[in-house]
C-alpha cells in the first residue's frame, strides 16, 4: 500500500470507504545509542536502525 493512497483517501473521507485498510499502530522507541526501533501491537520490533540519518525530500 502506498502512503500516497492513504493520504489521498484520508483527505476525502475514511480510507475504509475506498477499500484501503487502516494504518497500523506502531510504537516508536529511541535507543540510548541514538538508534530507532519500530514495534507493532504485539511489542515485537519489526524494523530498527542503529544510526538513522535525517534526509531531505
Amino acid at each position: 500500500m502506498l502512503a500516497r493512497e492513504w493520504a489521498i483517501a484520508g483527505s476525502y473521507g475514511a480510507p475504509a470507504e475506498y477499500g484501503i485498510p487502516e494504518l497500523p499502530e506502531w510504537r516508536v522507541t529511541r535507543l540510548r545509542c541514538g538508534g530507532l526501533v519500530l514495534a507493532g501491537d504485539d511489542g515485537e520490533p519489526f524494523i530498527s536502525a542503529e544510526r538513522p540519518v535525517a534526509v531531505r525530500r
